[in-house]
């Protein structure tokens, strides 16, 4: 089959999958759980504990229990009555696979076009037409429709300017990752600015943009809604096949009730989780049925990543070492056993009736595997399959530094004045080593960059280990510590000044006390005599 013929098959897959609409999709969404198939004889067991139930319901029955006497059972089990259990282990897993394929399908429709690729031309044509619909304010689905039939009808020359553009779009799944909810205020603010340029006029600043936001009609701001939600369901998409392409580990999904308190809180309906639990309580079956989809979608999405990111690791994880037991029967692999016994009966009664000195050679070989597991673990401890963290600023770096002494210092104030003292100190740059911060930032940008060209390359980086230091390194460390020691000293000079102060004060006291005393006796003396 010719990659042209490829091409327009999968294009016409993409096509009939864009025609089905989300309602059909969400039917097919419903019956399936991405459950893993199970083994025919835990359909054995699975049979025998409804047999039981089904003469007495009252029963409590763990299946663990019950695992044992079933092994027993299986092993007399004929070949034949075996057959039924492995049907229905088959079926089992052609419906995994089948399910498996449709999660990919509809949830990640354009996986096949967007791997490792920047956006299709036909892709950056779609955005232009929903952008141009969103000003007149149609609906995007309608217009999503327009647009495939207009491209299939546009010639090769009209396509190009669209095929250009894709050239300059290049690294879009890194861009993806780094842009951030779009906003309906947003998308208002970029329009005027927009509109500004066309009439070569200056952009308008905020607080001009401000009050004309406020005065939009419902209707106005609605739409803007909408594009906003259209938008951030297309850099959603995005974002998951940005996980499966890099073996990024997936975070866990948020039920129906946590979905429906995000939204609501966005939109500042609810002020505690109190009101989120009365509005949920309120809720009719067909509203709440919405929040219940859209989680299990995300449910079946997770679950597809980790499979995937489960996967990645497995080909890096190094396999278990051997006992000696399983070293000897791979030695006796193939060799028959006498006559009317079981191969792994036969040489696993061998294997315990050898003597010490011919069980020793396997012992050894066992104990080299596990030294060469070992190794090979700490190797594989060193790797992280998420996402490198990205750089540090220099002052970043110094907030960090600096943050606790200030709040040992100041004890009354809070964080964001403490930030405030931070940033005025950093700018006058009076007590403040910038030059050493910066080369920290900068070590830490190569570090970033380091690991994630590792990480594009294998799905994994190496962990950063503090091993040998440059001459660099150990001159910030001395100036460090000698920024430490001096007010360190300074902190110790303060409590002397104000230990010896105290220590003064003391003194006078207690020859003031010692002479008030010595009058006194005096006094009493000159009163005996007299």
């Amino acid at each position: 089959m010719s990659t042209v013929a490829r091409n327009k098959s999968k294009s016409k897959k993409t096509k009939e999958a864009e025609l089905i609409s989300d309602e059909k999709i969400d039917q097919i969404m419903k019956d399936i759980t991405l459950k893993r198939p199970r083994n025919p004889f835990t359909q054995f067991v699975l049979n025998e504990v409804e047999q039981i139930k089904s003469k007495n319901k009252d029963i409590k029955l763990e299946i663990k229990e019950l695992t044992p006497s079933c092994a027993e059972k299986w092993k007399k089990l004929k070949d034949a009555e075996k057959k039924k259990y492995i049907k229905l282990f088959e079926e089992e897993k052609a419906k995994y696979k089948s399910d498996i394929e449709l999660v990919r399908h509809y949830l990640f429709k354009d996986f096949n076009d967007t791997f490792h690729q920047a956006p299709t031309a036909y892709r950056i044509f779609l955005n232009e037409k929903l952008r141009e619909g969103f000003d007149q304010g149609s609906d995007p689905k309608e217009i999503r429709k327009e647009a495939s039939s207009q491209w299939g009808k546009m010639s090769e020359e009209e396509k190009k300017i669209y095929y250009e553009k894709k050239r300059e779009n290049d690294n879009w799944f890194l861009k993806a990752n780094k842009i951030q909810k779009i906003t309906p205020i947003a998308l208002f603010i970029q329009k005027r600015i927009e509109e500004a340029k066309a009439k070569h006029k200056e952009p308008p600043s905020l607080s001009e943009i401000a009050p004309a936001w406020k005065k939009l009609s419902k209707n106005e701001k609605k739409s803007f809604e909408k594009y906003a939600q259209e938008l951030n369901d297309e850099k959603e998409k995005l974002q998951d096949i940005f996980e499966i392409v890099n073996g990024v580990k997936p975070k866990r999904p948020a039920g129906a009730f946590r979905i429906f308190l995000q939204e609501k809180a966005k939109n500042g309906e609810i002020k505690s989780l109190n009101d989120g639990h009365e509005m949920w309580k309120r809720l009719n079956e067909e509203e709440k049925e919405e929040y219940l989809k859209k989680s299990h979608r995300c449910h079946l999405a997770y679950k597809y990543k980790k499979m995937i990111y489960k996967k990645k690791i497995k080909k890096v994880l190094p396999k278990r070492p051997l006992l000696p037991q399983q070293i000897f029967l791979k030695e006796k692999k193939g060799k028959k056993p006498a006559e009317g016994e079981n191969w792994l009966t036969f040489w696993t009664t061998v294997y315990t009736n050898l003597p010490k000195d011919k069980k020793k050679k396997y012992e050894e070989k066992a104990e080299k595997s596990r030294e060469i597991y070992e190794k090979k673990m700490k190797q594989f401890q060193d790797k992280e399959f998420d996402m490198p963290k990205k750089p540090i600023s220099g002052f970043n770096l110094y907030v960090s530094e600096r943050m606790p002494e200030l709040k040992k210092a100041k004890p009354d104030k809070n964080i964001p004045e403490l930030v405030k003292q931070i940033a005025k100190e950093w700018q006058e740059g009076k007590n403040v080593d910038q030059k050493m911060y910066n080369k920290l930032a900068e070590k830490d940008k190569k570090r970033f960059k380091k690991q994630l060209k590792e990480f594009k390359k294998f799905g994994y980086y190496t962990k950063e280990k503090g091993g040998e230091e440059s001459d660099d390194d150990e001159e910030e460390k001395k100036s460090r510590s000698k920024r430490r020691s001096t007010s360190k000293a300074s902190s110790q000079k303060t409590k002397k000044n104000r230990n010896s102060s105290k220590s003064k004060t003391q003194k006078e006291k207690g020859h003031s006390r010692s002479k008030s005393k010595k009058s006194e006796k005096v006094g009493k003396s000159q009163k005996s005599k007299k």
